[in-house]
């Protein structure tokens, strides 16, 4: 899966930010506290429903609804859309997510039988990569 488009409303320290990768690798960077996880948690969120920083040992009573959205806004006001090119697509697809409904991924029907392989991988974590994994040398 590319991202060819990136697009965040509202979500963790994050009004709002667009980005066109057009399916080229990026890397965001900068300094603590400037929304560099929050742009990670956000395709997490599309892709699985939640943000798996967030759950958990050791994260005691933070919730997605409490915890998810910027803290100047509600559920409602949430929102991550990608346009994405798929393996297996010739048109890209377009995925959308609010956390006012985090189990509702509305995208493409023609899509889903290649979004049944790709969001179980995403939720183990596969399209994660963590300062951790890369200070353990996993990469």
């Amino acid at each position: 899966m590319r991202i060819l488009e990136l697009e965040i409303e509202n979500v963790r320290g994050i009004q709002q930010l667009r980005l066109k990768p057009n399916g080229r690798p990026f890397v965001i960077w900068g300094p603590n506290g400037s929304g560099k996880s929050a742009v990670v948690d956000a395709i997490d969120f599309l892709l699985t429903g939640q943000i798996q920083r967030l759950t958990g040992r050791g994260t005691g009573g933070i919730t997605l609804a409490k915890h998810g959205p910027h803290i100047d806004h509600k559920a409602r006001e949430t929102r991550v859309r990608a346009l994405v090119q798929l393996k297996n697509n010739a048109n890209p697809i377009e995925l959308k997510r609010s956390m006012a409904e985090p189990t509702l991924l509305d995208g493409s029907l023609e899509a889903t039988e290649e979004l049944n392989r790709i969001i179980p991988l995403a939720k183990q974590g596969c399209h994660i990569l963590t300062s951790r994994l890369l200070k353990n040398g996993l990469f």
